[in-house]
């Protein structure tokens, strides 16, 4: 159910037009970086990955389902091509929509978490590497809480644990990184219960955490040069890394849940 008003464009609902492209949860500008990595780079292609392995098991294929943060929508692209075909994306800026019209997309919504325009709409609310941007994090989740149907699901990721905290955090715009404790905390409070909660990503912490030494943050002002900056990797450090995370994302199951990278909470409604 649709609680306020849309105009709409190109085939994209716009709720909250008034939205600017350098937003500080999210500069409109990385959009750009991220639709020339995401098919190529280890990262996303091992993320996704391990997102459709935890959702397949849990989140039944014909359930109505909206990404939320989308950026350009090529996770949905990917679940779609797996057998959910039921889903719709949003994102706060244009330029994300129109890359996840250009994939197929055809429900994309324009607005913004804090102001959410549903309720009781949707059965699966996807966040993924969203929820870390957003400065009241809390009333993000009551607005999940309010968007979902009775019983609904939502399937996060976010970065993990404070210390590995670095520069590329800052020019990302993140608030913060989670530990499991603190967001299952979190979700209990807005009413959600824990199905799963898992870190990943672990066999390249050390990476990480030398990352966070040699790219330290220094607390400056994020510049222009450093928002457009290229996600470049070598390829054969990106085919061996990817390598080593679709082997880590097989056993995920079997490795004590301690520590990683990222962190994947599947939650459900109460």
């Amino acid at each position: 159910m649709f609680t306020k008003e849309y105009t709409e464009k190109d085939g994209i609902k716009y709720f909250h037009e008034n939205i600017t492209l350098d937003h500080t949860d999210y500069n409109s500008q990385s959009l750009d970086q991220l639709y020339e990595a995401e098919e190529n780079h280890f990262w996303f292609i091992a993320r996704k990955e391990f997102i459709f392995q935890k959702m397949k098991t849990q989140i039944d294929y014909s359930s109505k389902i909206i990404e939320i943060g989308a950026g350009t929508g090529n996770v949905s692209r990917y679940l779609q091509s797996k057998g959910y075909t039921n889903i719709a994306v949003g994102e706060m800026h244009r330029n994300g929509l129109k890359y996840a019209k250009s994939y197929g997309i055809e429900e994309c919504y324009q607005f913004d978490l804090l102001r959410a325009p549903f309720e009781d709409e949707f059965t699966c609310i996807c966040m993924f590497d969203v929820l870390e941007h957003i400065e009241d994090d809390n009333l993000a989740l009551v607005n999940i809480h309010k968007i979902l149907k009775d019983s609904g699901h939502v399937v996060f990721t976010v970065p993990a644990h404070k210390w590995l905290w670095n520069r590329n955090d800052t020019i990302a715009g993140h608030k913060r990184r989670y530990t499991k404790k603190e967001l299952i905390s979190k979700l209990n409070d807005a009413g959600f219960e824990i199905e799963n909660s898992k870190y990943f990503f672990m066999s390249i912490v050390p990476l990480l955490l030398l990352r966070s030494v040699l790219n330290k943050d220094m607390k400056g002002t994020v510049t222009s040069e450093e928002i457009s900056t290229e996600i470049l990797i070598q390829p054969w450090i990106n085919h061996i890394l990817l390598f080593i995370s679709r082997v880590e994302n097989k056993i995920n199951t079997f490795l004590p849940n301690l520590f990683g990278g990222s962190l994947l909470i599947i939650a459900r409604k109460k």
